[in-house]
């Protein structure tokens, strides 16, 4: 693969040194990155000269390695400084000549108390107004290296979607690139500042809690009490985790907008925003959003200025997300609003293919998070058709729109497709990344699932030992993604009946997590999960629930007795119970999860019609038919319903109601359900695979009994 470096030019005063220093530390540790892609990265850095080296020869040097950089960032404080605005002077002088390079960023440290600018700073901001341009204010190191690392994966890498937030800390895979503390639009937050201190307050009371208890075991009231601030702080820290989460994506799109000519109101509000102050940003964007319709009316006169509208939806469907305090279903609700709006605007005003394309990855996006599959397919199939025609079929965003769509299909239970989408993706990747990069392993890893969830166990293990052999050599043997590529090597081995060798990687994925994560992660409980599976198959119940119980007091403590994983472990474990013929522990844990879902989820969700059909096949086991048929229909009615008539789980529902009429010895039921089962099946999963083939199995049975009590068996032979 041939390279090409990213040169970047930092120009900056003197007094700026230190920042000088820091931002070259940071390209370097980024640049191991950048190289595996096949771009390199170079600073060049101008160390400031003094006054009497005026028209040295020395700076035509510095002038040509400008016009030569792809990147030119300035950095300013109190001082303009003679040679940085002469400096940036050349990268215009250049962009105009070329329109593409370099790619000019300005940025200004922020002001302490009793600091200002001096009249060649003033003078030259006003320049930059008059250019359309505005300088980005940083108050720490870590806001200018995320801002620049944006950029620099938005124009030469694929784009954002690297980039996350981890326990506080943005990461880049597997290197930390900034806390959120030192991010204004975090640390500044209002609600963040306060949920912070609230924590913070919190696990001190917990833990005077426990010293009082254990001094004084028998005390019911502080037993209470302790039970009541753990729950509280675990719901507190998921709101904390997710408004990271939510701020962190509205700095994303922010960061997409930074080349854009924005009206002043939409520049405000990002500015508002990027200071920490979320209620001033949404408060501009909802004067926008009203102003927005009279220039939809006029929408002739006024088509740029709907245009810019457009990107002010895209932010506030963003900033609106981060509004904690408002409950999640009435946020996602106005924000699926906005989205759905933006669409239309976006086909009635004729949008440009490149915004288009931000807007329809945001909106994509947010209905695949929020389980929207159907419509995601829909978004992603026209982000597919649009980055086909702007990038070309060989392109990372084109790959990324790609994979995507590809576990959106996943989740539609339509495997063909998602292996058809997740090969083209591997296939850009491979070519354009190399062999060995974690978006290539991210392909290996999705195949392989997609293969296991076709029934194809060994091409499963293939696929998922090709992403091992990278995350062991790109990510190194203790990292979190190697530890998923064991456990998803452990589930696969496990389906083939392998037990040894799934307890095998099962425990080298629980190593890894419990030295690298805490051994009260979620997914070390995910680990103890797979564990008490494997055991539960080997028929060792009281392993299993040894381990479904260490995985539920981890999902209890982290993540909250109202958390969905917390319902998958009260599941597990009713599971093992209903194995053991313990009907009635089955069914008290298996409520138990249903009463979790219908709260978090709601009663349309899909994991919801799962602990339906869960509850169904125990009072089937029971003998109950009326009222395993009444929890069966609930879950068939959520099936068609969110996922259709012809998805995998439906088939499931299907071919349980046909048992229930099948053990009555309504063979008409029972052939009319295992049919529609069994169709689905073999379109869906294959004539090959163990699901289609037990139906069949069943199905013939039942149209057997039919002809023999029919008296038409002879006539059917």
């Amino acid at each position: 693969m041939e390279e090409k470096t990213i040169n970047v030019f930092l120009a900056s005063p003197g007094e700026l040194k230190d920042e000088r220093k820091s931002f070259r530390s940071f390209v370097s540790e980024i640049d191991e990155t950048f190289q595996r892609m096949g771009r390199p990265l170079k600073t060049r850095m101008w160390e400031g000269l003094d006054a009497s080296y005026k028209g040295h020869p020395e700076q035509d040097e510095y002038d040509k390695l400008i016009r030569a950089s792809q990147m030119f960032l300035a950095l300013f404080h109190t001082v303009g400084g003679e040679f940085t605005i002469h400096e940036f002077d050349v990268a215009i002088e250049k962009f105009n000549q070329t329109k593409q390079t370099p790619r000019i960023y300005v940025y200004k440290k922020a002001l302490q108390k009793g600091e200002q600018i001096d009249t060649e700073l003033e003078d030259f901001q006003k320049r930059l107004e008059e250019m359309g341009l505005y300088w980005t204010t940083y108050s720490s190191q870590d806001s200018l290296h995320l801002h620049f690392l944006q950029q620099l994966l938005i124009v030469y890498a694929d784009g954002l979607s690297n980039l996350k937030v981890e326990d506080g800390t943005v990461k880049l895979w597997d290197m930390d690139v900034a806390k959120m503390s030192n991010l204004p639009f975090a640390a500044d937050n209002e609600d963040y500042q306060r949920i912070k201190t609230e924590l913070s307050t919190l696990s001190k009371e917990i833990d005077n809690t426990e010293k009082y208890l254990a001094e004084h075991p028998d005390n019911d009231f502080a037993q209470r009490e302790l039970q009541k601030k753990k729950e509280n702080y675990i719901k507190l820290k998921k709101t904390f985790v997710d408004l990271q989460k939510a701020l962190f994506k509205t700095s994303q799109r922010i960061a997409t907008m930074q080349c854009e000519n924005l009206s002043d109101k939409l520049r405000r509000a990002k500015e508002a925003f990027e200071s920490g102050n979320l209620a001033g940003a949404n408060a501009l964007l909802d004067e926008i959003a009203i102003e927005a319709e009279t220039h939809h009316a006029n929408l002739e006169q006024d088509r740029e200025l709907v245009h810019q509208d457009i990107e002010a939806f895209l932010l506030q469907a963003k900033t609106k997300m981060a509004e904690v305090n408002i409950p999640i279903e009435d946020r996602k609700k106005e924000v699926h609003a906005i989205y759905a709006k933006a669409d239309q605007w976006s086909k009635d005003s004729a949008l440009p293919d490149a915004k288009l394309d931000g807007l329809l990855n945001d909106y994509a996006r947010f209905l695949y998070d929020y389980g929207k599959y159907k419509e995601a397919e829909q978004v992603y199939l026209r982000l597919i058709s649009l980055r086909e025609k702007m990038l070309g079929k060989e392109h990372p965003n084109t790959a990324t729109s790609y994979n995507n769509i590809g576990t959106t299909y996943h989740y539609l239970g339509n495997h063909p497709k998602a292996l058809e989408y997740h090969f083209k993706a591997l296939d850009i990747w491979e070519k354009v990344l190399g062999k060995e990069y974690p978006n290539t392993a991210m392909s290996y890893n999705n195949i392989g699932l997609t293969y296991y969830n076709l029934g194809d166990y060994p091409k499963a293990l293939e696929y998922h030992f090709k992403a091992l052999d990278i995350n062991e050599k790109v990510l190194g043997k203790e990292h979190p993604d190697t530890a998923m590529s064991y456990n998803n090597i452990g589930t696969t081995y496990h389906y083939l009946g392998n037990h040894p060798k799934a307890l095998e990687y099962y425990f080298k994925a629980l190593d890894i997590q419990e030295k690298v994560l805490r051994k009260e992660h979620p997914s070390t409980a995910t680990s103890y999960n797979n564990i008490g599976e494997v055991y539960k198959s080997q028929g060792d119940y009281t392993k299993a629930l040894e381990y479904f119980f260490k995985d539920l007091a981890i999902c209890e403590k982290v993540l909250g007795k109202e958390h969905p994983d917390t319902a998958t472990s009260y599941n597990n474990i009713a599971g093992v119970y209903k194995s053991q013929g313990d009907y009635t522990k089955a069914l008290e844990y298996y409520l138990k999860a249903l009463d979790i879902k219908e709260k978090v989820l709601g009663k349309e969700h899909p994991s919801t019609a799962t602990s339906y059909n869960n509850i169904g096949m125990t009072y089937h086991s029971q003998g109950d038919n009326t009222k395993a048929l009444d929890y069966y229909q609930k879950a068939l009615d959520i099936w068609e319903k969110v996922l259709g008539k012809e998805h995998p789980s439906t088939a499931t529902t299907y071919n349980n109601i046909g048992a229930v009429f099948r053990n009555q010895g309504d063979y008409t039921k029972a052939i009319e359900y295992l049919q529609k089962a069994f169709d689905i099946r073999k379109q869906e999963l294959g004539s090959d695979h163990p699901y289609t083939k037990g139906t069949k199995e069943s199905l013939k049975f039942c149209q057997f009994m039919k002809a023999l009590k029919d008296g038409t068996l002879e006539e059917d032979l």
